[in-house]
């Protein structure tokens, strides 16, 4: 008897942990864009929507990338590149057509000051482009 109840509980716990990829087709969920990271937008997510430019996707996608950071606005603002390009302001997102972006990404002001040096107290926006 004994051997019988652990015997149908081991299968049970087989059969229940299924051991699946977890990758099951959910209902609907096909023609949602997947939102990466809020760090990054790639370029898949960027082909889901109907933005015209580098600027509208991030306005659209993550304003947050956006927002200055630190106790005197004026003198962080978030800094933008275009392939290791320092643009002139975030308004040079704008010139950057949406179908040439291959991923947009948030580089935080330590990291960014590691990279670029001084001068990125609320970090960076990093296009890069398709080449």
């Amino acid at each position: 008897m004994r051997k019988t109840v652990l015997c149908a509980l081991a299968l049970t716990l087989v059969a229940c942990g299924g051991g699946g990829s977890g990758t099951a087709a959910q209902p609907n969920t096909a023609s949602r864009p997947i939102r990466g990271p809020a760090d990054i937008i790639s370029e898949a997510e960027i082909k889901a929507t109907s933005y015209q430019n580098a600027l509208e996707v991030v306005q659209g996608l993550r304003p947050t990338m956006m927002r200055p950071r630190g106790t005197s606005t004026s003198q962080y603002q978030v800094v933008a590149y275009m392939d290791d390009v320092k643009l002139i302001d975030l308004n040079g997102l704008s010139t950057i057509p949406s179908e040439r972006v291959k991923e947009i990404r948030y580089i935080n002001a330590r990291d960014a000051t590691t990279r670029w040096g001084t001068g990125h107290g609320s970090g960076v926006i990093l296009v890069t482009t398709k080449r």
